[in-house]
């Protein structure tokens, strides 16, 4: 087989995700932004005619080991723990039973790249990528903060491993995809990793599922809805948008829905929040609709006017994508990757602060300044549109061409 030969096959492509299936739903367990991008660059990838296997750890005792989702498309399910879900820090104990669940069935589907999805997933697949000499890429889709960095309120520490294990996959991995710049500049100063090994990929977004809605005169005077999606844990901020809710004028306050519930690690967060939501007197203004899937997020987004995310931190923040496609303007706290997910005065605002008031401001100015409302929405739609799965996949592949291509010279140089 000549090089060019090696271009143009298809691949065989693993994605390793050892904590949370691909197909669960974000804002269900542990799943979230990480789910959505991993399964929808697989199903593009499938449909450009490459064969994709996702692995993951069992999470109960019915689903079936492997399951067809779709043509050149397979969900394979290892056992390694027990069949539960379990939290997200626990998975580190089985991180080596996992892997040599993991070996023979690399073996046996012949892949030509394994793709890392999380540090667990990296550990686990490591040593078998470098035992069947074939390139790992990894993802990390958050990387840990620093042991010093304060845990928000009912924020559990990180496992154990993960520092170490983060900062030895930026340096051994054959290459690291990351999601923006932010993250990029996060692995290159946090972790070490060598910059000319770090690849940005940036999502796509489901423009037929997520559009907007066609809003009447009749349905001017109605009460406006603030949405606020992801799982319910600490990290998410949702503490901070529920006091802000509480500083705005009665007069104009807005229903706030937030979507999702929360992983096992953080109940008792979630029920620190419908406490504050009794404290502050706002049982008629906070809805928890709990977790939803893809068509009824849309549905949810298509129903309000604002999106809110209040996140500490997010390596983008998917969501953010999904309401501005969904022409919903975005108030996102400046941090990480929300600042380039939002761009701040055209498609949402930024704030600075996690100061509730500051926060109640931002929101009143877009409750009351309908040409800015209107203005951004149409601006985020517009910037929504320019954002596809399939361009996305696209450029995951090329990564993935320069890593197999740079194998097939290793080995054909081996051969002469």
């Amino acid at each position: 087989m000549t090089l060019a030969d090696s271009a143009a096959s298809p691949l065989c492509i693993a994605f390793v995700v050892l904590h949370t299936s691909p197909i669960d739903e974000p804002g269900t367990k542990d799943a979230g932004g990480m789910n959505v991008v991993v399964r929808a660059q697989a199903e593009e990838l499938a449909k450009l005619g490459h064969r994709v296997e996702l692995i993951t750890r069992r999470q109960d005792t019915t689903s079936r080991a492997l399951s067809e989702l779709a043509p050149n498309l397979r969900l394979h399910i290892l056992d390694a723990g027990p069949a539960e879900t379990i939290e997200k820090g626990d998975h580190e104990l089985y991180i080596d039973e996992f892997r040599e669940q993991l070996r023979p069935l690399l073996e046996e589907l012949d892949v030509d790249v394994i793709h890392g999805e999380h540090w667990f997933s990296g550990i686990a697949a490591l040593p078998l990528a470098r035992e069947l000499e074939v390139p790992l890429v990894q993802s990390f889709h958050s990387i840990a903060a620093k042991d010093s960095s304060p845990l928000a309120d009912g924020e559990r520490a990180e496992s154990p491993g993960r520092l170490a294990g983060e900062a030895m996959l930026a340096k051994e991995s054959d290459a690291l995809v990351v999601i923006s710049d932010a993250e990029r500049h996060t692995a290159v100063s946090r972790l070490g990793a060598n910059p000319e090994h770090v690849k940005i990929v940036p999502p796509g977004v489901d423009h037929d599922l997520f559009y907007p809605a066609e809003h009447s005169d009749a349905n001017t005077s109605r009460r406006k809805r603030l949405i606020s999606a992801g799982r319910l844990h600490p990290l998410k901020g949702f503490d901070l948008i529920i006091e802000a809710l509480a500083l705005i004028d009665e007069q104009i306050r807005p229903l706030l829905v937030i979507v999702g519930s929360a992983p096992p690690d953080s109940t008792a967060y979630e029920t620190s929040l419908h406490e504050a939501v009794e404290r502050l007197g706002l049982a008629d203004d906070v809805l928890f609709v709990g977790p939803k899937t893809r068509a009824p997020l849309a549905e949810e987004l298509r129903a309000s006017d604002i999106a809110l995310m209040p996140s500490h931190s997010e390596t983008f923040g998917l969501v953010s994508l999904e309401s501005a496609s969904s022409g919903l303007p975005v108030i996102a706290y400046r941090s990480g990757g929300l600042q380039e997910s939002v761009l701040d005065g055209v498609t949402g605002l930024l704030v600075d602060s996690r100061d509730p008031a500051e926060w109640a401001a931002t929101i009143t100015r877009l409750l009351t300044d309908e040409a800015l409302t209107r203005k951004l929405s149409e601006q985020a739609r517009q910037h929504a549109l320019e954002m596809t799965w399939q361009a996305s996949a696209e450029q995951l592949l090329a990564v993935y061409r320069e890593l197999t291509a740079a194998s097939f010279d290793t080995v054909d140089a081996a051969h002469e």
